[in-house]
């Protein structure tokens, strides 16, 4: 059995920030959250309707970025990474199931699977 690494945490925020503003409404779904998740930990983000969890969902696996904070995953500061290099990390390093499948409508479920690879 792998041994865990207590000492650098898989995923590690701090202070993260995300504001939204549409015209004159500016609308912080996170506030300064701190996370550190170590390689075998479970973690529940839990929470009601409209408290970030989609938010933070799309931050940590790198869909989206903060508009404040660090976020280190494995090591590596996510907001140095180029479009490139984000990409590669959502392709093998974050698993995502979205709640709402996001499937291309004109591919069938083959293809949909098949399109990352």
């Amino acid at each position: 059995m792998r041994e865990l690494n207590a000492a650098r945490p898989l995923i590690d925020i701090h202070g993260i920030t995300k504001t939204y503003e549409k015209n004159t409404v500016k609308v912080v779904a996170l506030d300064e959250v701190d996370l550190s998740i170590h390689e075998g930990e479970f973690v529940a983000i839990m929470g009601p309707s409209g408290s970030g969890k989609s938010t933070l969902m799309h931050i940590i696996s790198c869909m989206d970025q903060p508009t404040s904070g660090t976020y280190r995953l494995n090591g590596r500061e996510v907001g140095r990474l180029s479009d490139e290099e984000l990409s590669a990390v959502r392709n093998k390093e974050v698993g995502f199931v979205f709640q709402d499948f996001n499937l291309l409508p004109k591919l069938n479920a083959l293809e949909n699977v098949s399109l990352p690879l």
